[in-house]
Protein backbone atom coordinates (compact mmCIF):
# COMPACT_ATOMS: atom_id res chain seq x y z
CA UNK A 1 0.00 0.00 0.00
CA UNK A 2 1.24 3.45 -0.83
CA UNK A 3 -1.11 6.22 0.15
CA UNK A 4 0.81 9.47 0.69
CA UNK A 5 -1.05 12.56 1.81
CA UNK A 6 -0.38 16.29 1.41
CA UNK A 7 3.40 16.74 1.23
CA UNK A 8 4.08 13.14 0.23
CA UNK A 9 1.72 13.38 -2.73
CA UNK A 10 3.97 16.18 -3.95
CA UNK A 11 7.15 14.38 -2.91
CA UNK A 12 6.38 11.16 -4.77
CA UNK A 13 5.60 13.18 -7.89
CA UNK A 14 9.19 14.44 -8.10
CA UNK A 15 11.83 12.25 -9.81
CA UNK A 16 14.20 12.61 -6.85
CA UNK A 17 12.06 13.44 -3.83
CA UNK A 18 13.48 12.90 -0.34
CA UNK A 19 12.79 9.52 1.25
CA UNK A 20 13.69 7.66 4.41
CA UNK A 21 15.84 4.57 5.00
CA UNK A 22 13.20 2.18 3.64
CA UNK A 23 12.94 3.93 0.26
CA UNK A 24 15.68 1.93 -1.59
CA UNK A 25 13.81 -1.28 -0.71
CA UNK A 26 10.53 0.08 -2.10
CA UNK A 27 12.34 1.11 -5.28
CA UNK A 28 13.26 -2.54 -5.79
CA UNK A 29 9.74 -3.80 -4.98
CA UNK A 30 10.73 -5.11 -1.54
CA UNK A 31 7.92 -4.46 1.00
CA UNK A 32 9.28 -2.20 3.71
CA UNK A 33 8.24 0.22 6.43
CA UNK A 34 9.88 3.16 8.21
CA UNK A 35 9.03 3.84 11.85
CA UNK A 36 9.30 7.48 12.94
CA UNK A 37 7.86 8.54 16.28
CA UNK A 38 7.39 12.21 15.44
CA UNK A 39 9.05 14.36 12.77
CA UNK A 40 8.71 17.28 15.18
CA UNK A 41 11.39 15.65 17.31
CA UNK A 42 15.10 16.44 16.68
CA UNK A 43 15.79 13.68 14.16
CA UNK A 44 19.00 14.15 12.13
CA UNK A 45 20.51 16.25 14.94
CA UNK A 46 22.88 15.60 17.84
CA UNK A 47 19.88 15.94 20.18
CA UNK A 48 18.33 12.75 18.78
CA UNK A 49 19.39 10.92 21.95
CA UNK A 50 17.96 9.02 24.92
CA UNK A 51 17.29 12.26 26.78
CA UNK A 52 14.82 13.28 24.06
CA UNK A 53 13.60 9.75 23.45
CA UNK A 54 9.85 9.35 22.94
CA UNK A 55 8.67 6.09 24.59
CA UNK A 56 5.16 6.52 23.16
CA UNK A 57 6.61 6.33 19.66
CA UNK A 58 8.37 3.06 20.43
CA UNK A 59 5.12 1.74 21.94
CA UNK A 60 3.23 2.52 18.71
CA UNK A 61 5.98 0.85 16.66
CA UNK A 62 5.85 -2.26 18.84
CA UNK A 63 2.06 -2.43 18.61
CA UNK A 64 2.20 -2.15 14.83
CA UNK A 65 4.86 -4.86 14.49
CA UNK A 66 2.81 -7.13 16.74
CA UNK A 67 -0.28 -6.63 14.60
CA UNK A 68 1.72 -7.31 11.44
CA UNK A 69 3.03 -10.56 12.90
CA UNK A 70 -0.53 -11.57 13.83
CA UNK A 71 -1.68 -10.65 10.32
CA UNK A 72 1.08 -12.67 8.65
CA UNK A 73 0.32 -15.70 10.83
CA UNK A 74 -2.88 -16.11 8.83
CA UNK A 75 -1.06 -15.84 5.51
CA UNK A 76 1.28 -13.48 3.74
CA UNK A 77 -0.56 -10.83 1.68
CA UNK A 78 0.01 -10.60 -2.05
CA UNK A 79 2.63 -8.18 -3.29
CA UNK A 80 0.27 -6.33 -5.60
CA UNK A 81 0.64 -2.58 -5.28
CA UNK A 82 -2.60 -0.81 -4.42
CA UNK A 83 -2.89 2.97 -4.44
CA UNK A 84 -5.30 5.21 -2.58
CA UNK A 85 -5.62 8.84 -1.73
CA UNK A 86 -5.45 9.21 2.04
CA UNK A 87 -7.02 11.88 4.18
CA UNK A 88 -6.85 11.89 7.97
CA UNK A 89 -9.36 13.43 10.33
CA UNK A 90 -7.50 13.49 13.62
CA UNK A 91 -6.18 9.94 13.90
CA UNK A 92 -8.88 8.45 11.66
CA UNK A 93 -7.56 7.53 8.18
CA UNK A 94 -9.95 7.72 5.22
CA UNK A 95 -8.83 5.78 2.15
CA UNK A 96 -10.28 7.04 -1.13
CA UNK A 97 -10.16 5.02 -4.35
CA UNK A 98 -8.43 6.81 -7.20
CA UNK A 99 -11.48 6.76 -9.47
CA UNK A 100 -13.26 8.84 -6.84
CA UNK A 101 -10.73 11.60 -7.53
CA UNK A 102 -11.88 11.72 -11.15
CA UNK A 103 -15.46 12.16 -9.93
CA UNK A 104 -14.31 15.04 -7.70
CA UNK A 105 -12.55 16.71 -10.64
CA UNK A 106 -15.56 16.33 -12.97
CA UNK A 107 -18.02 17.62 -10.34
CA UNK A 108 -15.75 20.58 -9.50
CA UNK A 109 -15.32 21.50 -13.18
CA UNK A 110 -19.06 21.19 -13.93
CA UNK A 111 -20.06 23.35 -10.96
CA UNK A 112 -17.36 25.86 -11.92
CA UNK A 113 -18.76 26.09 -15.47
CA UNK A 114 -22.28 26.65 -14.11
CA UNK A 115 -21.03 29.32 -11.72
CA UNK A 116 -19.02 31.02 -14.48
CA UNK A 117 -22.07 31.19 -16.76
CA UNK A 118 -24.26 32.65 -14.01
CA UNK A 119 -21.67 35.16 -12.75
CA UNK A 120 -20.82 36.20 -16.31
CA UNK A 121 -24.32 37.64 -16.68
CA UNK A 122 -23.41 40.13 -13.94
CA UNK A 123 -20.21 41.29 -15.63
CA UNK A 124 -19.49 44.94 -16.14
CA UNK A 125 -19.94 46.15 -19.74
CA UNK A 126 -16.64 46.26 -21.61
CA UNK A 127 -16.93 49.97 -22.45
CA UNK A 128 -18.43 51.09 -19.14
CA UNK A 129 -17.19 54.58 -18.10
CA UNK A 130 -16.77 53.23 -14.55
CA UNK A 131 -14.54 50.37 -15.63
CA UNK A 132 -11.33 50.16 -13.58
CA UNK A 133 -8.28 48.66 -15.24
CA UNK A 134 -5.17 46.86 -14.00
CA UNK A 135 -7.09 45.23 -11.12
CA UNK A 136 -5.13 42.00 -11.57
CA UNK A 137 -1.76 43.71 -11.21
CA UNK A 138 -3.01 45.70 -8.23
CA UNK A 139 -4.22 42.52 -6.58
CA UNK A 140 -0.79 40.95 -7.05
CA UNK A 141 0.70 43.99 -5.28
CA UNK A 142 -1.79 43.42 -2.45
CA UNK A 143 -0.79 39.74 -2.35
CA UNK A 144 2.87 40.74 -1.97
CA UNK A 145 1.98 43.02 0.95
CA UNK A 146 -0.07 40.35 2.73
CA UNK A 147 2.55 37.62 2.30
CA UNK A 148 5.36 39.97 3.36
CA UNK A 149 3.51 40.81 6.58
CA UNK A 150 2.98 37.14 7.39
CA UNK A 151 6.41 35.86 6.37
CA UNK A 152 8.51 38.45 8.21
CA UNK A 153 6.44 38.60 11.41
CA UNK A 154 8.81 36.20 13.18
CA UNK A 155 11.83 38.23 12.03
CA UNK A 156 10.60 41.15 14.12
CA UNK A 157 10.59 38.96 17.24
CA UNK A 158 14.00 37.59 16.24
CA UNK A 159 15.37 41.12 15.87
CA UNK A 160 14.09 42.03 19.33
CA UNK A 161 15.54 38.86 20.86
CA UNK A 162 18.81 39.10 18.92
CA UNK A 163 18.46 35.73 17.17
CA UNK A 164 17.85 34.61 13.60
CA UNK A 165 15.31 31.85 14.23
CA UNK A 166 13.30 32.66 17.38
CA UNK A 167 10.76 29.94 16.54
CA UNK A 168 13.23 27.05 16.64
CA UNK A 169 11.81 25.36 19.76
CA UNK A 170 8.23 26.73 19.59
CA UNK A 171 6.93 26.82 16.02
CA UNK A 172 3.16 26.76 16.46
CA UNK A 173 2.73 30.09 18.34
CA UNK A 174 4.58 31.73 15.46
CA UNK A 175 1.98 30.33 13.06
CA UNK A 176 -0.63 32.27 15.04
CA UNK A 177 1.58 35.36 14.94
CA UNK A 178 1.83 34.97 11.17
CA UNK A 179 -1.96 34.71 10.82
CA UNK A 180 -2.42 37.92 12.81
CA UNK A 181 0.18 39.60 10.61
CA UNK A 182 -1.63 38.39 7.49
CA UNK A 183 -4.84 39.97 8.82
CA UNK A 184 -2.95 43.22 9.43
CA UNK A 185 -1.72 43.00 5.85
CA UNK A 186 -5.31 42.40 4.72
CA UNK A 187 -6.49 45.47 6.64
CA UNK A 188 -3.70 47.48 5.02
CA UNK A 189 -4.57 46.48 1.46
CA UNK A 190 -8.24 47.14 2.11
CA UNK A 191 -7.31 50.68 3.12
CA UNK A 192 -5.13 50.94 0.01
CA UNK A 193 -8.13 49.85 -2.03
CA UNK A 194 -9.65 53.24 -1.25
CA UNK A 195 -6.73 54.91 -3.04
CA UNK A 196 -5.58 52.22 -5.51
CA UNK A 197 -9.08 51.25 -6.54
CA UNK A 198 -10.03 47.78 -7.73
CA UNK A 199 -12.84 46.79 -10.05
CA UNK A 200 -16.24 46.18 -8.46
CA UNK A 201 -17.13 43.50 -11.03
CA UNK A 202 -17.30 40.00 -9.42
CA UNK A 203 -16.93 38.28 -12.80
CA UNK A 204 -13.49 39.79 -13.44
CA UNK A 205 -12.07 38.38 -10.21
CA UNK A 206 -13.94 35.08 -10.37
CA UNK A 207 -12.71 34.45 -13.91
CA UNK A 208 -9.08 35.10 -12.95
CA UNK A 209 -9.39 32.93 -9.87
CA UNK A 210 -10.66 29.88 -11.74
CA UNK A 211 -8.16 30.35 -14.60
CA UNK A 212 -5.26 30.18 -12.13
CA UNK A 213 -6.78 27.21 -10.30
CA UNK A 214 -7.41 25.34 -13.55
CA UNK A 215 -3.74 25.90 -14.42
CA UNK A 216 -2.79 24.51 -10.99
CA UNK A 217 -5.20 21.59 -11.52
CA UNK A 218 -3.73 20.63 -14.90
CA UNK A 219 -0.11 21.20 -13.88
CA UNK A 220 -0.36 19.23 -10.64
CA UNK A 221 -2.45 16.54 -12.35
CA UNK A 222 0.34 15.96 -14.87
CA UNK A 223 2.68 15.29 -11.96
CA UNK A 224 0.33 13.05 -10.00
CA UNK A 225 -3.42 12.40 -10.01
CA UNK A 226 -3.46 12.70 -6.22
CA UNK A 227 -2.30 16.30 -6.46
CA UNK A 228 -5.52 17.28 -8.24
CA UNK A 229 -7.47 17.01 -4.99
CA UNK A 230 -6.24 20.30 -3.56
CA UNK A 231 -6.99 22.58 -6.56
CA UNK A 232 -10.22 20.65 -7.31
CA UNK A 233 -11.52 21.25 -3.78
CA UNK A 234 -10.56 24.93 -4.07
CA UNK A 235 -12.43 25.22 -7.39
CA UNK A 236 -15.47 23.53 -5.88
CA UNK A 237 -15.60 25.73 -2.76
CA UNK A 238 -15.05 28.98 -4.67
CA UNK A 239 -17.72 28.11 -7.26
CA UNK A 240 -20.19 27.17 -4.53
CA UNK A 241 -19.41 30.45 -2.79
CA UNK A 242 -20.44 32.30 -5.95
CA UNK A 243 -23.64 30.26 -6.32
CA UNK A 244 -25.07 30.44 -2.80
CA UNK A 245 -26.76 33.66 -1.72
CA UNK A 246 -26.31 33.51 2.06
CA UNK A 247 -23.44 35.92 2.81
CA UNK A 248 -22.20 33.96 5.83
CA UNK A 249 -21.97 30.71 3.86
CA UNK A 250 -20.36 32.59 0.95
CA UNK A 251 -17.52 33.99 3.04
CA UNK A 252 -17.00 30.70 4.94
CA UNK A 253 -16.59 28.79 1.67
CA UNK A 254 -14.24 31.45 0.28
CA UNK A 255 -12.08 31.50 3.42
CA UNK A 256 -11.88 27.69 3.52
CA UNK A 257 -10.93 27.38 -0.17
CA UNK A 258 -7.14 27.85 0.22
CA UNK A 259 -6.81 25.43 3.16
CA UNK A 260 -6.04 22.27 1.14
CA UNK A 261 -3.66 24.03 -1.23
CA UNK A 262 -1.75 25.53 1.71
CA UNK A 263 -1.48 22.05 3.21
CA UNK A 264 0.76 21.05 0.31
CA UNK A 265 3.32 23.56 1.58
CA UNK A 266 2.56 23.75 5.30
CA UNK A 267 2.18 20.01 5.69
CA UNK A 268 2.71 17.44 8.41
CA UNK A 269 6.46 17.66 7.70
CA UNK A 270 6.80 21.45 7.89
CA UNK A 271 8.45 21.39 11.32
CA UNK A 272 11.25 19.15 10.04
CA UNK A 273 11.81 21.21 6.90
CA UNK A 274 11.79 24.59 8.64
CA UNK A 275 14.30 23.38 11.20
CA UNK A 276 16.52 21.92 8.48
CA UNK A 277 16.38 25.30 6.69
CA UNK A 278 17.37 26.95 9.98
CA UNK A 279 20.69 25.08 9.75
CA UNK A 280 21.60 26.95 6.55
CA UNK A 281 23.72 30.07 6.97
CA UNK A 282 22.02 32.91 5.04
CA UNK A 283 23.28 35.85 7.08
CA UNK A 284 24.75 37.57 4.04
CA UNK A 285 22.31 40.11 2.58
CA UNK A 286 22.48 38.59 -0.90
CA UNK A 287 21.55 35.09 0.24
CA UNK A 288 18.98 36.44 2.69
CA UNK A 289 17.29 38.56 0.02
CA UNK A 290 17.37 35.80 -2.58
CA UNK A 291 15.96 33.18 -0.23
CA UNK A 292 13.24 35.25 1.42
CA UNK A 293 12.41 37.21 -1.73
CA UNK A 294 11.87 33.98 -3.68
CA UNK A 295 9.58 32.58 -0.99
CA UNK A 296 7.52 35.79 -0.81
CA UNK A 297 7.18 35.93 -4.60
CA UNK A 298 6.12 32.27 -4.94
CA UNK A 299 3.67 32.44 -2.04
CA UNK A 300 2.19 35.65 -3.43
CA UNK A 301 1.38 33.89 -6.70
CA UNK A 302 0.21 30.82 -4.79
CA UNK A 303 -2.45 32.71 -2.78
CA UNK A 304 -3.40 35.12 -5.58
CA UNK A 305 -6.35 33.04 -6.89
CA UNK A 306 -7.87 33.06 -3.40
CA UNK A 307 -7.58 36.82 -3.11
CA UNK A 308 -9.34 37.03 -6.47
CA UNK A 309 -12.00 34.66 -5.11
CA UNK A 310 -12.59 36.68 -1.93
CA UNK A 311 -12.84 39.88 -3.99
CA UNK A 312 -15.38 38.17 -6.28
CA UNK A 313 -17.44 36.89 -3.35
CA UNK A 314 -17.45 40.26 -1.57
CA UNK A 315 -18.39 42.17 -4.74
CA UNK A 316 -21.18 39.65 -5.33
CA UNK A 317 -22.83 40.39 -1.97
CA UNK A 318 -23.93 43.89 -0.83
CA UNK A 319 -24.02 42.71 2.80
CA UNK A 320 -20.42 41.50 2.63
CA UNK A 321 -19.39 44.83 1.10
CA UNK A 322 -20.94 46.63 4.05
CA UNK A 323 -19.20 44.24 6.46
CA UNK A 324 -15.83 44.90 4.81
CA UNK A 325 -16.32 48.64 5.21
CA UNK A 326 -16.90 48.11 8.93
CA UNK A 327 -13.87 45.80 9.26
CA UNK A 328 -11.51 48.38 7.76
CA UNK A 329 -12.14 50.68 10.71
CA UNK A 330 -9.37 51.83 13.02
CA UNK A 331 -10.89 49.69 15.78
CA UNK A 332 -10.12 46.54 13.77
CA UNK A 333 -6.50 47.60 13.36
CA UNK A 334 -6.22 48.39 17.07
CA UNK A 335 -7.53 44.93 17.99
CA UNK A 336 -5.10 43.25 15.57
CA UNK A 337 -2.11 45.29 16.75
CA UNK A 338 -2.94 44.62 20.41
CA UNK A 339 -3.21 40.89 19.60
CA UNK A 340 0.15 41.01 17.80
CA UNK A 341 1.84 42.87 20.66
CA UNK A 342 0.30 40.58 23.30
CA UNK A 343 1.41 37.43 21.51
CA UNK A 344 4.78 39.06 20.81
CA UNK A 345 5.31 39.73 24.52
CA UNK A 346 4.48 36.10 25.26
CA UNK A 347 6.90 34.91 22.57
CA UNK A 348 9.64 37.10 24.04
CA UNK A 349 9.39 35.04 27.24
CA UNK A 350 9.83 31.71 25.45
CA UNK A 351 13.41 30.39 25.29
CA UNK A 352 14.76 29.98 21.78
CA UNK A 353 16.93 26.98 22.70
CA UNK A 354 16.40 24.04 25.02
CA UNK A 355 17.66 20.48 25.52
CA UNK A 356 15.91 19.42 22.32
CA UNK A 357 16.85 22.35 20.06
CA UNK A 358 20.27 23.89 20.65
CA UNK A 359 22.47 26.47 18.99
CA UNK A 360 24.65 24.52 16.59
CA UNK A 361 28.27 25.69 16.30
CA UNK A 362 30.77 24.07 13.96
CA UNK A 363 34.48 24.38 14.72
CA UNK A 364 36.44 24.12 11.46
CA UNK A 365 40.17 23.48 11.79
CA UNK A 366 42.19 22.99 8.62
CA UNK A 367 45.81 22.07 7.95
CA UNK A 368 47.31 21.94 4.46
CA UNK A 369 50.32 19.60 4.42
CA UNK A 370 51.56 21.00 1.09
CA UNK A 371 51.65 24.66 2.12
CA UNK A 372 51.88 24.15 5.93
CA UNK A 373 49.02 26.65 6.31
CA UNK A 374 46.54 26.49 9.18
CA UNK A 375 43.00 27.91 9.37
CA UNK A 376 40.43 27.93 12.16
CA UNK A 377 36.90 29.27 12.06
CA UNK A 378 33.64 29.07 13.97
CA UNK A 379 30.42 28.89 11.95
CA UNK A 380 26.80 28.74 12.97
CA UNK A 381 23.43 29.25 11.26
CA UNK A 382 22.58 31.30 14.36
CA UNK A 383 24.34 34.38 15.71
CA UNK A 384 27.46 33.63 17.74
CA UNK A 385 26.84 36.48 20.17
CA UNK A 386 27.29 35.39 23.79
CA UNK A 387 29.75 32.61 22.88
CA UNK A 388 33.10 32.58 24.69
CA UNK A 389 36.19 31.05 23.06
CA UNK A 390 39.10 29.70 25.12
CA UNK A 391 42.43 28.82 23.44
CA UNK A 392 46.16 29.27 24.01
CA UNK A 393 45.63 30.50 27.57
CA UNK A 394 43.27 33.33 26.56
CA UNK A 395 39.57 33.83 26.01
CA UNK A 396 37.40 35.94 23.73
CA UNK A 397 33.72 36.85 24.13
CA UNK A 398 31.76 37.38 20.91
CA UNK A 399 29.34 40.26 21.35
CA UNK A 400 28.47 41.01 17.70
CA UNK A 401 25.63 39.53 15.69
CA UNK A 402 27.84 37.47 13.39
CA UNK A 403 27.51 33.87 12.26
CA UNK A 404 31.19 33.16 11.53
CA UNK A 405 34.54 34.23 12.94
CA UNK A 406 38.15 33.49 12.01
CA UNK A 407 40.57 32.47 14.78
CA UNK A 408 44.33 32.72 14.52
CA UNK A 409 46.03 29.72 16.15
CA UNK A 410 48.74 30.77 18.56
CA UNK A 411 49.52 27.46 20.26
CA UNK A 412 50.36 23.88 19.32
CA UNK A 413 48.52 22.62 16.22
CA UNK A 414 49.10 18.87 15.89
CA UNK A 415 50.18 18.35 12.28
CA UNK A 416 50.96 14.63 12.56
CA UNK A 417 47.45 13.29 11.98
CA UNK A 418 47.94 12.27 8.34
CA UNK A 419 50.67 10.58 6.36
CA UNK A 420 50.37 10.08 2.58
CA UNK A 421 52.62 7.77 0.57
CA UNK A 422 52.64 7.35 -3.22
CA UNK A 423 54.16 4.63 -5.38
CA UNK A 424 54.14 5.99 -8.92
CA UNK A 425 54.74 4.05 -12.13
CA UNK A 426 54.72 6.08 -15.34
CA UNK A 427 54.78 4.77 -18.91
CA UNK A 428 55.16 6.99 -21.96
CA UNK A 429 53.64 6.13 -25.38
CA UNK A 430 54.05 8.97 -27.83
CA UNK A 431 52.33 12.04 -26.37
CA UNK A 432 50.32 9.91 -23.90
CA UNK A 433 51.47 9.19 -20.34
CA UNK A 434 49.94 6.29 -18.35
CA UNK A 435 50.08 6.51 -14.56
CA UNK A 436 49.72 3.58 -12.18
CA UNK A 437 49.64 4.91 -8.61
CA UNK A 438 49.55 3.10 -5.28
CA UNK A 439 48.19 5.68 -2.87
CA UNK A 440 48.66 4.93 0.82
CA UNK A 441 46.80 6.88 3.51
CA UNK A 442 47.67 6.43 7.16
CA UNK A 443 45.74 8.46 9.77
CA UNK A 444 46.65 8.91 13.43
CA UNK A 445 42.96 8.67 14.40
CA UNK A 446 40.06 7.03 12.64
CA UNK A 447 38.80 9.61 10.12
CA UNK A 448 35.24 10.89 9.94
CA UNK A 449 35.27 11.25 6.14
CA UNK A 450 37.80 10.94 3.33
CA UNK A 451 37.61 12.54 -0.09
CA UNK A 452 40.16 12.02 -2.89
CA UNK A 453 39.84 13.97 -6.13
CA UNK A 454 41.76 13.78 -9.43
CA UNK A 455 41.20 16.40 -12.11
CA UNK A 456 42.61 18.44 -14.97
CA UNK A 457 41.50 22.06 -14.93
CA UNK A 458 38.66 22.41 -17.43
CA UNK A 459 39.18 19.00 -19.05
CA UNK A 460 38.04 15.40 -18.73
CA UNK A 461 40.45 12.94 -17.18
CA UNK A 462 41.01 10.00 -19.54
CA UNK A 463 40.96 6.30 -18.67
CA UNK A 464 40.51 6.84 -14.94
CA UNK A 465 40.16 3.57 -13.05
CA UNK A 466 40.20 2.34 -9.45
CA UNK A 467 38.67 -0.70 -7.72
CA UNK A 468 36.84 1.72 -5.40
CA UNK A 469 33.57 3.38 -6.34
CA UNK A 470 34.01 6.87 -7.75
CA UNK A 471 31.90 9.55 -9.38
CA UNK A 472 32.41 12.52 -11.69
CA UNK A 473 31.06 15.85 -10.49
CA UNK A 474 30.19 18.98 -12.43
CA UNK A 475 33.78 20.20 -12.27
CA UNK A 476 34.81 16.99 -14.09
CA UNK A 477 36.62 15.76 -10.98
CA UNK A 478 36.92 12.04 -10.34
CA UNK A 479 36.07 11.66 -6.66
CA UNK A 480 36.55 8.68 -4.34
CA UNK A 481 34.77 9.22 -1.03
CA UNK A 482 34.21 7.42 2.27
CA UNK A 483 31.41 8.36 4.62
CA UNK A 484 31.55 7.72 7.44
CA UNK A 485 34.40 6.49 9.67
CA UNK A 486 36.54 4.53 7.20
CA UNK A 487 39.64 2.63 8.28
CA UNK A 488 42.64 4.65 9.42
CA UNK A 489 44.90 2.78 6.98
CA UNK A 490 43.88 2.61 3.32
CA UNK A 491 45.66 1.54 0.13
CA UNK A 492 44.03 2.92 -3.03
CA UNK A 493 45.23 1.86 -6.50
CA UNK A 494 44.53 4.54 -9.13
CA UNK A 495 45.15 4.53 -12.90
CA UNK A 496 44.71 7.30 -15.47
CA UNK A 497 46.20 8.67 -18.69
CA UNK A 498 47.46 12.14 -19.58
CA UNK A 499 47.69 13.48 -23.13
CA UNK A 500 50.31 16.05 -24.04
CA UNK A 501 51.38 18.51 -21.36
CA UNK A 502 48.24 18.26 -19.23
CA UNK A 503 48.77 18.19 -15.48
CA UNK A 504 46.60 15.95 -13.28
CA UNK A 505 45.98 17.41 -9.84
CA UNK A 506 45.35 15.30 -6.77
CA UNK A 507 43.59 16.65 -3.68
CA UNK A 508 43.16 14.51 -0.56
CA UNK A 509 40.90 15.75 2.23
CA UNK A 510 40.71 13.74 5.44
CA UNK A 511 38.28 15.05 8.04
CA UNK A 512 38.30 14.07 11.72
CA UNK A 513 35.54 14.63 14.28
CA UNK A 514 37.98 16.00 16.84
CA UNK A 515 40.27 19.03 17.11
CA UNK A 516 44.00 19.15 16.31
CA UNK A 517 44.25 22.58 17.94
CA UNK A 518 42.81 22.44 21.48
CA UNK A 519 39.94 24.87 22.03
CA UNK A 520 37.03 25.25 24.41
CA UNK A 521 33.76 26.91 23.46
CA UNK A 522 31.23 27.92 26.10
CA UNK A 523 27.74 29.30 25.75
CA UNK A 524 24.14 28.71 26.71
CA UNK A 525 22.44 25.70 25.10
CA UNK A 526 25.06 25.11 22.40
CA UNK A 527 25.90 21.98 20.46
CA UNK A 528 29.50 21.82 19.25
CA UNK A 529 30.50 20.02 16.05
CA UNK A 530 34.33 19.66 16.03
CA UNK A 531 35.95 19.09 12.64
CA UNK A 532 39.61 19.00 11.62
CA UNK A 533 40.37 18.74 7.91
CA UNK A 534 43.84 17.76 6.75
CA UNK A 535 44.60 18.43 3.09
CA UNK A 536 47.33 16.90 0.95
CA UNK A 537 47.97 17.86 -2.70
CA UNK A 538 50.08 16.56 -5.52
CA UNK A 539 50.49 17.06 -9.27
CA UNK A 540 51.27 14.51 -11.98
CA UNK A 541 52.90 15.98 -15.10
Amino acid sequence: LRYPTHFFSLNYSAPEGPGSDHEPFLQRSVPSLAFVSDVGYPIHTAQDNFENFNPAGLKRTGDLILKLVERFDSGIPSRDLEEYWLYTIGSIPIFVLLWCLWILIVVAVLITIVALIIVRKKREPRHSPNRIRWSGLKMFLFSLIIVTCGWFSSDLIGWLKGVRHPWLSHIYPYYILSVISVLIGGWTVKRLDNKIRLSQCPYIFFKRSIIMLVVFLIGLGILNLKLTVEPAVALLLISLAMLVRNPIIKIILAVLSPWWMLRLIFSEWSELFFRQIAKVDTTGFGLWFLGNGSVVFVLSIYILPYLFAIAAVVNDSPRLKTLCVKLQSNLTLIVLVISFIGLGIYLMTLPVFNNRWQKEIKINEEYDITTSSKKISLESPEYLSGVRIFHAGGDTLISLKISSVEIKPSGDFDTTWLNVERKIEKQQFGDTSHYDIGLGIRAKHRPYTISIAYYIDGKDLNAFDTPFQFRTNRKKEKRIEWYSFPDSILTIPVRFSVIGSDTVKERIEVTFNKLAYPMEIKGEMINLIPRTKVIARNEYE
